[in-house]
């Protein structure tokens, strides 16, 4: 069954609408502006430095914390039995990461671990939970984000199954809507500058082949180099690829 369909359970097949990619756009590269509401969750805990290659947390493990970037990336990945390794997500400052098992006590399903030097706040759950009786909107915060993260990985159900060159676009797709600078609904230029390996663990891929469809699409024309970023000569072009991967 195609990803735009689903079954009745009389057996009978009813369209899905495509996903909108101007409506709430999402992005595995987590983000969040620093608004109020993140200065005082990071008033709830206790700074630490963290060394790239450093682990934050590990897959399996039991703990009662969540943790929120001030400085820094970490790489957000599922660990599978087979020894292998698929990157779900960056955490960027702002981005918090390790909600859900800080909430349920259950065991982390993923891993996460610093790839670049970074300044990370812990924050327990019962700072969490205090703080919320006089701030209950601080809890609808934690809960916006972890909804975000249910929407990254509707993305990488998505994208899973697809051809190479449709895997790139699709991502190009919603980090443009997520972080471009668009100029004249025409070009866009990436407000992040993911490297070429990031890019290809978010969607399946090797660093050679995420270099070979992005080589691709720079001579059709839709993207051009700069530096160690991409800029998207021909928006309009990009949105119909994606639109025709999602229909």
């Amino acid at each position: 069954m195609s990803s735009g369909a689903a079954r009745r359970p009389d057996g009978s097949v009813r369209a899905l609408p495509a996903p909108d990619l101007d409506d709430h756009p999402v992005s595995p590269f987590l983000t969040a502006p620093w608004t109020s509401l993140t200065s005082r969750i990071a008033q709830l805990g206790s700074p630490r430095h963290y060394a790239r290659g450093e682990h934050v947390y590990t897959q399996g493990q039991l703990s009662s914390r969540f943790h929120l970037v001030v400085s820094g990336r970490v790489r957000i990945y599922l660990h599978r039995p087979d020894g292998s390794e698929r990157s779900l997500a960056y955490a960027e400052p702002g981005a918090s990461l390790g909600e859900a098992a800080c909430v349920d006590g259950r065991p982390r399903h993923l891993a996460s671990v610093c790839t670049r030097p970074s300044e990370i706040v812990s924050v327990t759950r019962d700072a969490l939970l205090s703080a919320a009786r006089e701030e209950p909107e601080l809890l609808l915060e934690i809960t916006r984000r972890i909804a975000y993260k249910q929407r990254v990985m509707q993305l990488h159900v998505l994208i899973e199954g697809l051809p190479a060159r449709e895997r790139i676009v699709l991502l190009l797709g919603h980090l443009v809507e997520a972080y471009g600078e668009i100029a004249l609904d025409e070009v866009a230029r990436l407000s992040i500058r993911p490297a070429v390996d990031e890019l290809g663990l978010l969607v399946g891929l090797t660093r050679v082949t995420t270099s070979r469809e992005l080589s691709r699409l720079v001579a059709e024309g839709l993207l051009e180099k700069e530096g160690r970023g991409f800029v998207v000569r021909d928006l309009p072009d990009l949105r119909r690829r994606v639109h025709a991967v999602l229909a």
